[in-house]
């Protein structure tokens, strides 16, 4: 499968996961939590996708909205295989992504040097 169309597959999930979490998803370990999906990685064969979401809580809390979105991962498929037409509708793992909270220490301390430096 060409990589373009791979990105397309991706970008169509990552938009239909979010709708598809904040509409069905009961869970109270992900309900209200405030978190993005950033990305969606999918294999070539369309068989695994992992989804990196990013959240600003405390990481008891992000372990607890991970444990439910894994949880539920089943369920979310099953709705996904709904409302997209793929050949093969991928198996879900949800993984953190930390890039924005690398990003936010990086800007601290650039603008920590940029201080000092005055």
């Amino acid at each position: 499968m060409s990589s373009r169309r791979l990105l397309r597959v991706a970008d169509l999930l990552r938009e239909t996961l979010s709708e598809i979490i904040t509409r069905t998803v009961h869970d109270p370990r992900v309900t209200g939590r405030d978190f993005a999906i950033l990305r969606v990685d999918v294999s070539s064969d369309l068989n695994h996708a992992r989804v990196h979401i990013s959240s600003l809580l405390a990481e008891k809390e992000r372990n607890e909205l991970l444990d439910g979105l894994n949880h539920s991962a089943g369920y979310i498929h099953h709705e996904l295989m709904r409302e997209v037409r793929l050949k093969n509708t991928p198996a879900l793992l949800f993984v953190y992504d930390d890039g924005i909270e690398r990003s936010q220490r990086i800007t601290d301390i650039l603008n920590s040097l940029h201080r000092e430096n005055g």
